[in-house]
């Protein structure tokens, strides 16, 4: 059996000592300064950085929905909105009808048109995407909002003043009244319209003569008469489904971005990334160090070595 050289058993025993928990401290005492250096920049440039970027605050308004209730059959299906399905409101919200109603909403107060102008292009680039971010609602979670579409909703707005966040919740929360004041008033439109062609039948029919005299047409003809009359004095009159619980209020601090979170990531992860570099660099370099102590092959000490091995292997029976 041939005897294995010093310099092939040297990387095992150097191998194993890099992996020890003591040699890693070690390596980490003797690079401190340079990771504890460039953990500090990373932390103080973190902190700029996210300075630099724009402030966005947001502000925040609750509304109650009102569930399906019960009632006669012309209130439910004639005077009252259709009970909206579980996230409904959120799709309602980011409707080109609601965000158009929004917009002319913020034109009608003081906010600087240029201001309206980009946020106009901001939701309708949000509505291309399919990604919103500037208006988002959320079912309230101790809410109990079943199947019937009711419960306490939070509409949040997003912007870059605390003043115009404040204004744009609460315009979203009217335009989302007038949205579901309008489908109730289209729904009773609809509902006029296939009453009057009902009507407009029946009195051909009775013309004709043919059920003029007979009592269920006459009843069909009175029940129709009086609904086109509830729907007429109810036009101007309708209400929707949804009431403010609290009006949105102006933010006293920006939600993005946070400067202190960001610089303290930025150094958490700059101290793990430079220590790793630290301890592998040490690592790697005290390896090379343990090849260099290994004698040559043409030195005295590895003469003497392979001698001693030989003798060994000589006594082995």
């Amino acid at each position: 059996m041939m005897p294995s050289s010093p310099r092939s058993s040297a990387a095992p025993r150097s191998a194993a000592s890099d992996i020890e928990f003591p040699q890693v401290l070690s390596l980490l005492r003797r690079a401190a300064l340079p990771v504890l250096a460039v953990t500090v920049l990373a932390g103080v440039g973190g902190y700029v950085l996210s300075g630099l970027q724009p402030k966005v605050y947001e502000a925040t308004s609750t509304v109650f929905v009102e569930p399906g209730n019960s009632g006669s059959a012309l209130d439910n299906s004639l005077l009252k909105p259709s009970v909206l399905p579980r996230g409904g409101l959120q799709l309602a919200l980011h409707s080109p009808a609601v965000v158009e109603l929004v917009v002319t909403g913020l034109r009608a107060t003081d906010t600087a048109p240029a201001r309206v102008n980009e946020l106009q292009r901001d939701l309708r680039a949000e509505l291309s995407r399919g990604s919103f971010k500037t208006l988002q609602v959320e079912a309230d979670p101790g809410s109990q909002s079943g199947t019937s579409g009711g419960g306490v909703f939070t509409l949040s707005a997003r912007a870059n003043t605390p003043d115009l966040a404040r204004v744009l919740a609460n315009i979203s929360v009217s335009a989302l009244q007038r949205w579901d004041v309008q489908r109730t008033q289209s729904r009773m439109e609809q509902a006029r319209t296939a009453l009057k062609l009902q009507l407009d039948v029946l009195d051909r029919t009775a013309q004709d003569g043919g059920l003029s005299t007979d009592p269920v047409n006459n009843q069909a003809r009175a029940s129709i008469v009086r609904d086109l009359a509830v729907i007429g004095s109810s036009r101007q009159s309708v209400v929707g489904t949804m009431d403010v619980i609290a009006v949105a209020v102006t933010p006293s601090r920006p939600v993005t971005p946070r400067p202190l979170r960001t610089a303290a990531l930025a150094a958490l992860l700059t101290l793990l990334f430079a220590g790793g570099g630290a301890v592998l660099l040490g690592s790697r370099r005290q390896v090379v160090r343990d090849w260099d102590s290994v004698p040559d092959e043409g030195s005295p000490l590895y003469r003497r070595d392979s001698r001693d091995s030989r003798n060994v292997t000589s006594t082995v029976p």
